[in-house]
Parts: structure tokens; C-alpha cells; sequence
């Protein structure tokens, strides 16, 4: 009886540590809700032109250089990742919509594209399915730099 409770509790106390300083995330576009994706921000082959969402990012820890973007289809692959540069010593960012195809704005640099496709990003494709979003605070603007925060938002349901 003594040994599950004290796994549990070692378990409890370590995860903060592993994740780092919660960041905060929200939408900068009313039109996305968390939990709909909205009407033309699904791929092209269900006839939509869809492109990452803007969004207001607070809490960013000291030292962050950058804002790694990571979009995933609940059970399924990424979407693709993105990294956004910000200046060191801003506690939040303001991040622009991506455009699934074509040139990056500025700021952004592709990490990689969507699993088995091509792009800076694929927007959600898979009826029914759930989509979500993870964004990370890391140290400067390299995808391998140590990550500083973390946050996720639920992007909504196709």
C-alpha cells in the first residue's frame, strides 16, 4: 500500500519540473473556438483554404528567443512545425497566420512540414477528427535549443 502512494507522489512532484513554466495561449480570431475548426480553414481537398491561426501567447519565460509551433491531429501525425523568432526579454508575442503553402512571413522559418506532404503547414483534412496545438518557449531560434515553457491549445474538431 506504501509504495504505490509514494510512486504516485514522486510522480506528481516530478512533472512540473519536466514541463517547465506553463505559457499561456490564446486565439487572436474569434472565428476559432477550440472547439470547431472553422468554415474554410480545412485543407484544399475539402475545398478550404486554410492557414494557422493567429495567436496571443503570454507568459513567455525569460530568455525565450523563440516560439516553436507544433500542429497535430489527435491520434494521427503533425501537421507540421514552425519556428517564430521573438526578442529575448518579451513577456509576450503576438504570432501571425501561416499561409499552408507559398513564402513565410518574417519572423517564421519551417522546422518541418506536414507528415507525408509538402508546405509550411496542413490544415486539418480528416473529418471527425480532433485537432490540436502545442507551442513551446525555447531558448533562441533553433528547433533544438532547450525549451524554456510550454503550452497547447485545442484547435477543434473537423
Amino acid at each position: 500500500m506504501k509504495r504505490p502512494l509514494l510512486c504516485a507522489l514522486l510522480a506528481l512532484t516530478a512533472l512540473p519540473a519536466l514541463a517547465g513554466p506553463r505559457l499561456t495561449v490564446r486565439f487572436a480570431n474569434p472565428a476559432w473556438n477550440g472547439v470547431a475548426v472553422p468554415p474554410g480553414q480545412q485543407c484544399a481537398k475539402l475545398g478550404g483554404q486554410g492557414s494557422t491561426p493567429a495567436l496571443n501567447v503570454f507568459d513567455l519565460p525569460p530568455g525565450t528567443g523563440a516560439i516553436l509551433l507544433e500542429f497535430n491531429e489527435r491520434g494521427g501525425g503533425s501537421n507540421g512545425k514552425l519556428l517564430f523568432a521573438v526578442n529575448k526579454g518579451v513577456a509576450s508575442a503576438q504570432v501571425p497566420s501561416v499561409q499552408a503553402q507559398g513564402k513565410l512571413p518574417g519572423g517564421f522559418s519551417l522546422v518541418s512540414g506536414p507528415q507525408g506532404g509538402d508546405g509550411n503547414y496542413l490544415p486539418p483534412c480528416t473529418p471527425g477528427k480532433a485537432y490540436f496545438l502545442t507551442v513551446k518557449a525555447l531558448d533562441d531560434a533553433n528547433a533544438g535549443a532547450p525549451v524554456l515553457g510550454e503550452g497547447r491549445l485545442e484547435l477543434g474538431k473537423l
